[in-house]
């Protein structure tokens, strides 16, 4: 029996460029913890972005797995959190700092972003997307000093670009990775920590097995999640990888997808309840 939904925000949930989620998939979140299925986001996002998605309704993001699995929250609270290597942060900024186009961002708990690199005009659009919460750009060598949890890479052109910046920095900086998980962006994570692991903490906190969760991912930073939870979901418009790692699979982020499969998990859950015996999700029986 799902107990547990947790969810990837963009090109999953939310499809890539809207500002906020579906008045349906809020509904179904609704449904779901009506029927006592905690649903929370399992985003490469903090709190305090994810927030404007759901319009500040915290019942939506109290719980869930944040900045890809670095930052865990249950019932508002921190329960766990995991930092970066100041020194590997301070050779990140000093080799994307130079670049045309590019930006080395990091963020604060509010957060605020401090970022070396283009000009707020060179940035374009995804000044808006990476800066939230506000941000504001510093000189090389100039970025402040506090404790970092999240950080990312603003790399304006084409996905060669960004695939490209991406190995050059892996092979720089090996303890570190730089996911490409939307357009022109790559997130900042410490090597061998993920989705997965922020996961499995939740699911300890909450008293769940894995098998009581279930998980929608598109991306490359859901691969450890969509590999480690029994459960696990793509949307139609997931990367190659993403597909093969999940175990099912549902519609489209722009065809309410996730939001479809969250009212099937909430209406399983009505009916096992009448029963008396676990009965299936749709998406889950099709193909039997």
């Amino acid at each position: 029996m799902i107990r547990l939904v947790l969810t990837d925000m963009d090109n999953t949930l939310v499809p890539f460029g809207d500002e906020r989620v579906s008045q349906r998939a809020i509904d179904a979140i609704r449904a779901c913890q009506e029927e006592g299925i905690d649903f929370g986001p399992a985003s490469g996002r903090d709190r305090g972005e994810v927030a404007s998605f759901f319009g500040d309704d915290a019942s939506c993001y109290n719980t869930g797995v944040m900045v890809n699995g670095q930052k865990v929250y249950f019932l508002g609270e921190v329960v766990y959190e995991k930092t970066l290597p100041t020194a590997l942060l301070r050779k990140v900024e000093s080799l994307v700092a130079p670049l045309p186009g590019c930006a080395f961002i990091t963020y604060r708990d509010n957060n605020f972003g401090d970022w070396v690199g283009a000009t707020r005009e060179e940035l374009g659009s995804m000044y808006d997307r990476a800066f939230m919460c506000g941000g504001r750009r510093h000189e090389h060598g100039g970025m402040p000093d506090y404790p970092v949890i999240k950080a990312g890479i603003i790399v304006r052109g084409p996905e060669e670009r960004v695939l490209d910046l991406s190995a050059r920095l892996t092979e720089a900086c090996p303890d570190l990775t730089f996911l490409h998980t939307v357009e022109q962006w790559l997130d900042v994570s410490p090597r061998g920590w993920g989705k997965a692991n922020g996961v499995g903490i939740l699911s300890n906190v909450l008293g769940l097995s894995l098998s009581e969760v279930c998980v929608f991912g598109d991306a490359d930073n859901d691969l450890d999640m969509l590999r480690a939870v029994p459960n696990s979901c793509a949307v139609a418009n997931a990367n190659p990888a993403a597909s093969r790692a999940a175990r099912w699979h549902v519609g489209a982020s722009a065809d309410f997808g996730v939001a479809r499969a969250l009212e099937q998990i909430a209406e399983a859950a009505r009916l096992s309840r009448e029963v008396g015996r676990e009965v299936l999700p749709a998406f889950m029986r099709e193909g039997e």
